[in-house]
């Protein structure tokens, strides 16, 4: 048999092979013959084909197809082959990019015809433009006319928060400055729907120009609102009238360079000239920001230095990197013209629109932390012009905290699944999908658990000051402090400790069996080191079992003056199986909870003082008794005085008869807040009292009569002296 008549008879018997196996595929679906399932009469069709096929091949009347090549392992290729490969296309599209040029003016000089509707019974391409150029105008005469409007009323709400603070005025002069923008954005919307509507070229052109407008008009409005170059009183930004002007019109310019370049691209209808315009917009929009940056510098390195707190501003990386910003903005804006260049050579939108994203995120966490600051400083401020102390209070800062935690983790969430999928590839969105359900989890849990822990330090943080250090004397003796600390602030040291750990434990074990570990082994060896602390520990167990109950007997708080037998002096703190007594000459007493005993607590309630006086043997008690009653009532009608006294002061009566004085007592009941300036004063204005009103406090001397008698010239002048006097 021939070459040939073997090959068509090859061709022939394939046909008849194909045919007869696509009517078994197509009787497939038919039901068995009886006695058989399914998967039997499929085993039994594809074995008969089979075993047809062999034979045919073996008698040469079927040529075996021959095997496909076999694919190179991409993974077994050279990474840096590949790289270069792809530098030298991308390097090799640049005379086709630059070739486009002639193009873009192609298409612009075409611009006029596109726009040409007098054909088609619509407006030229003059009247078009003219009547859009009206449309512009009148879109930034109803913002200026609006802003006009409510120009008195800004300034009274700018001089109110000036004088009394709120940041409920910011939020309204924002408002009012927003309700000029809604009025352009409306001539905008009603002109595109009036004018512009249903007419090709002309409705998108129109589009671009009038989007465009809407857009420049907010970010300015974003950064007025933050600049305030009029209104320095409502500035967020901590910048000068001069900066917040220099400011203003860098971004305006900015901003405006921006926006005219992404629009005349989009007019463009040749793929050759819209990649030569972005190759263009590239260099021309970062020769800009660059410009920005450098004359910008100063002014934003004030900006930044702000947002620091005062102590730190000399010194601290926050610092450097403030005077150092614009060194850190050059390589972002770099790589941001670089990303645009490589997109208009090869047609890849993913980079360019990571860095304009990553640009966006950072700017809008530098306007986030300015507003932040801006908070802080405005309730300081009005609590300064409230009660004269400039502070911010305690859930204040606490809020602050949390909603900046939040920002920044949200902020990481984006940029991390920014660039892990669309920009570098790092894994797919089936990949992403899984890996961020189990790190969703772990960042929302540590998110929750920092936001339990502030939480827990805003409660258990000490609301009133803490007893002065280093107090002397008696001061300290009898439990002299400015506050004496509640019960909830005595407990709040081992209370934030205690919950802390719960806290870490809970959020570590669930980030844990969220990210697979199991958490089992972890629980059983916690359990077996606690088991074996509480018994090779019993010292530190039995200090630990008797401060709670110390605490819970509130035998003692901080900030009060107790002795404990072994050591006395002024609480100033414990820990969880010691407490901290600083004594009267300032050496501080660590004395654990189990050698406590019996503790005496000099300022609890109420105190009760009593000091002696010595006064001549003649004094007149009941003008003592007088005097004494006098000065009570003046020291309880003394503004600084009067909310310290229980009980006015009294004399108590004779204590004592010496020699040559009465030894009188004084008693006063006052509370336990500062005794010992109290019974200070009183005995000061009894000092004075007394002077005034002759009572004459006893000498050190003791007059001693001679033996036998007075001698007697001192007889005769004794006796001579009634004499005198009657006479």
């Amino acid at each position: 048999m021939s070459r040939g008549i073997r090959a068509r008879l090859s061709g022939v018997v394939l046909m008849l092979l194909s045919l007869v196996v696509g009517q078994a595929n197509a009787q497939t679906n038919a039901p068995p013959p009886a006695g058989m399932t399914q998967q039997q009469y499929d085993e039994l069709v594809r074995s008969v084909g089979e075993s047809v096929i062999q034979t045919l091949t073996e008698k040469g009347l079927v040529t075996q197809p021959p095997a496909p090549p076999v694919a190179a392992n991409p993974i077994e290729t050279d990474e840096g082959t590949l790289m270069a490969e792809r530098v030298r296309e991308t390097l090799g599209e640049v005379p086709k990019v630059l070739g486009g040029y002639p193009d873009v003016w192609t298409d612009l000089s075409g611009l006029p015809t596109r726009l040409d509707r007098t054909i088609a019974g619509g407006r030229g391409p003059w009247a078009y433009l003219g009547l859009l150029a009206i449309t512009v105008a009148a879109a930034l005469l109803a913002e200026a006319g609006v802003r006009r409007f409510f120009l008195a009323k800004r300034n009274v709400i700018a001089q109110q928060f000036a004088a009394a603070g709120g940041p409920w005025r910011v939020a309204a002069l924002a408002l009012l400055e927003g309700l000029a923008v809604v009025a352009l954005w409306m001539v905008v919307h009603l002109a595109l729907g009036a004018f512009f509507a249903k007419s090709g070229a002309q409705t998108r052109f129109a589009a671009i120009v009038l989007t465009g407008l809407v857009t420049w008009r907010m970010f300015m409005l974003l950064f007025r609102l933050f600049l305030r170059p009029d209104l320095a009183e409502v500035r967020i930004a901590p910048v000068t009238d001069e900066s917040a002007h220099r400011l203003v019109r860098l971004f305006e310019l900015a901003v405006l360079v921006a926006i005219v370049a992404r629009s005349w691209v989009r007019v463009l209808i040749s793929p050759d000239a819209i990649a030569a315009a972005m190759l263009t917009n590239s260099v021309a929009v970062l020769a800009i920001f660059i410009f920005v940056v450098f004359r910008a510098r100063g002014d934003l390195c004030s900006w930044f230095l702000g947002l620091i707190d005062e102590d730190a501003r000399g010194r601290g990386v926050k610092a450097a990197l403030a005077r150092r910003w614009h060194w850190i903005a050059l390589p972002i804006l770099i790589v941001l013209g670089l990303a645009r260049a490589y997109d208009a050579v090869s047609d890849l939108f993913e980079v360019p629109d990571g860095a304009i994203l990553t640009l966006e995120i950072l700017v809008g966490l530098l306007l986030a932390e300015t507003l932040l600051s801006f908070v802080v400083r405005s309730h300081r401020a009005s609590a300064l012009a409230r009660s004269g102390r400039p502070k911010s209070g305690r859930l204040l800062p606490f809020l602050i905290r949390a909603v900046r935690a939040a920002i920044w983790v949200m902020a990481a969430a984006v940029l991390v699944r920014t660039w892990a999928v669309d920009v570098l590839s790092l894994v797919d969105e089936k990949g992403w999908n899984e890996l961020s359900r189990a790190w969703t989890t772990t960042v929302v849990t540590a998110l929750l658990a920092y936001f339990a822990w502030e939480a827990v330090h805003f409660v258990t943080e000490r609301r009133s000051d803490r007893p002065k250090p280093g107090a002397s004397g008696q001061e300290a003796e009898v439990g002299q402090a400015p506050v004496n600390a509640t019960r909830l602030e005595t407990l709040a040291p081992i209370l934030r400790v205690a919950l802390g750990i719960v806290i870490f434990m809970t959020a570590a074990l669930t980030i844990l069996a969220s990210l697979g570990v199991s958490i089992t082994p972890f629980i059983a060896g916690a359990s077996v080191f606690g088991l074996a602390i509480s018994f090779g520990s019993q010292t530190l167990v039995h200090d630990i079992v008797s401060g709670l109950f110390y605490l819970a007997d509130d035998a003692f708080r901080v900030g009060e003056y107790i002795d404990c037998g072994k050591a006395k002096g002024t609480v100033e703190g414990f820990t969880l199986r010691s407490i901290r007594l600083r004594h009267q000459s300032g050496q501080i007493h660590t004395v654990p909870f189990g050698q406590l005993g019996q503790i005496t607590n000099f300022s609890r309630d109420w105190s009760t003082l009593k000091f002696n006086l010595r006064l001549t043997r003649d004094t007149d008690l009941d003008k003592l008794r007088k005097v004494t009653k006098k000065v009570g009532l003046v020291m309880l009608e003394d503004p600084e005085l009067k909310d310290d006294f229980l009980e006015p002061l009294k004399l108590q009566g004779v204590a004592d008869i010496a020699d040559n004085a009465t030894v009188m007592r004084f008693k006063i009941t006052v509370r336990p807040i500062r005794p010992a300036y109290i019974q200070r004063e009183a005995m000061k204005r009894l000092i004075a009292a007394f002077k005034e009103a002759g009572i004459e406090f006893a000498g050190a001397t003791v007059p001693v009569p001679p033996v036998g008698g007075p001698p007697m010239g001192i007889a005769a002048a004794a006796a001579s002296t009634p004499a005198t006097r009657t006479t």
